[in-house]
């Protein structure tokens, strides 16, 4: 099935219609020529037929004595008694008497004597039969020479012939199908080259890369105002995409400015319980804004920035910034597994995924538990291993939407909802897999996997 697909398509492909199309129409061009040929051959073999009738008839006028008794001819001779052979044979005199042969069916010499000196005519004979009658003057006798195929070797020995030639040339045929076919399949992968180095094109355009565009080059004209239609489609997506994530972060930038004179106004309140819980809704704005921000760098990184980041040093910085988080929750941190391990991306934004799911992590895990950020080599990424109450399975396949906040799992948890897609874009980008498992002895497993 796959080398049939390879080479015909698949059942809705455009290079198997062309390829089926191509095939309908050189087996109507086949049916086409059979007919034509067939019909030539009939008509040939009708010219022929009646030229041998022709030839038959002079060679028997060429035998005749007039003054001999049967004019010199043997009655009983096999081609005058019609039993066997391919031609009957009848001589007539001039007062329509069969001096030999016995073909004389009736109205048979009101047509032989329409017949001119020296002459040959087709003559009506019964059944699907042909003949021939020719009138010819001997030592000043008139007589006339009937020639007829023989009952059962008209049509029947013609169509014989056909069969055999079709049986004789249908090798040919075959070969010469086989040869187009394989043609027309050449043809057709070779004529969808540029459609497929167009599809390569467009898998690559991305969030990452929204600027590269289909190139027209090579591409047959009939498709060019499409592809032409596709790249200012993708011109269309590109403004909005770039105007949503521009908005994204000036908003963010802007609301930062009133938030630090909030801050400021509330570190003068004198009651206390007040002002920290003030203090503490602001903080938890300002993480929200600066979240937005990571999610708009996220979304607009591009590829081109990439350089090498050693997945343990990066590691170990954040574990060393959220050490004593940790600890003022009785928490622990650890760095553990392989050494070395470096990727292609960009060191600023790994950090803040890893600096997320980190956070998370020591969000659920019990008080005196470790947190441990695994290294991995091959495939290369991290998992990061808590102690917490786990996520359901309805739950992880949306867990990194945005705004998901977990609100199934616990409804007591506070947060924007947008670390663990800032998790899933910065993946995303880096053309990486986020999953989520669950450990063994309890607790969750959020794995960042480098697709190789």
């Amino acid at each position: 099935m796959k080398i049939l697909h390879f080479l015909f398509g698949t059942a809705r492909s455009l290079r198997r219609g062309l390829i089926v199309n191509i095939f309908t129409s050189l087996s109507l061009s086949i049916l086409l020529v059979g007919a034509v040929v067939i019909h030539e051959f009939y008509e040939h073999s009708e010219d022929e037929l009646k030229d041998t009738l022709i030839r038959e008839a002079k060679e028997v006028i060429g035998q005749i004595d007039p003054d001999a008794p049967h004019f010199g001819l043997d009655g009983g001779a096999l081609r005058f008694r019609g039993i066997e052979g391919a031609f009957r044979y009848t001589v007539f005199d001039n007062s329509g008497q069969a001096v030999a042969g016995g073909e004389n069916p009736s109205g048979m010499w009101a047509q032989l004597q329409a017949i001119k000196l020296g002459k040959a005519n087709t003559v009506t004979v019964l059944g699907e039969r042909e003949g021939i009658g020719m009138h010819a003057r001997i030592k000043d006798q008139d007589v006339f020479v009937l020639v007829t195929t023989f009952p059962t070797s008209n049509n029947q020995t013609r169509l014989q012939k056909v069969l055999h030639e079709a049986e004789e040339q249908t090798g040919w045929v075959i070969l010469g199908v086989i040869m187009v076919l394989m043609a027309a399949v050449l043809a057709t992968r070779r004529a969808l080259i540029p459609l497929d180095r167009l599809s390569g094109e467009a898998a690559k355009i991305s969030p990452t890369d929204a600027s590269q565009r289909l190139i027209t080059d090579d591409v047959p004209d009939e498709f060019t105002p499409l592809i032409n239609a596709v790249n200012e489609a993708f011109d269309r997506l590109e403004a909005g995409y770039r105007a949503q994530r521009d908005f994204s972060s000036n908003a963010a930038h802007e609301i930062r400015t009133p938030l630090a004179v909030l801050r400021s106004s509330i570190d003068r309140i004198e009651d206390g319980d007040l002002k920290d819980s003030l203090a503490q809704d602001v903080m938890q704005l300002d993480q929200m804004f600066q979240q937005l921000i990571d999610l708009a760098r996220a979304d607009g990184v591009v590829k081109s920035s990439f350089d090498s980041v050693d997945l343990q040093e990066l590691a170990v910085d954040v574990a060393r910034d959220m050490a004593q988080a940790a600890l003022r929750d009785s928490k622990t941190l650890s760095v553990v597994g392989a050494e070395n391990t470096k990727v292609n991306g960009s060191a600023g934004l790994l950090n803040i995924a890893l600096h997320n799911l980190v956070r998370n992590a020591l969000q659920y895990a019990p008080s005196g538990h470790d947190v441990e950020i695994e290294i991995l080599c091959n495939p290369a990424g991290w998992r990061v291993l808590d102690r917490g109450p786990g996520v359901p399975d309805d739950l992880k396949p949306v867990l990194f939407d945005r705004f998901n906040r977990g609100a199934q799992m616990h409804s007591k948890t506070k947060g924007s909802g947008i670390g663990l897609s800032i998790v899933k874009s910065v993946a995303e980008s880096h053309g990486a897999t986020v999953l989520i498992q669950d450990r063994k002895g309890g607790g969750s497993i959020f794995s960042f996997i480098f697709n190789k």
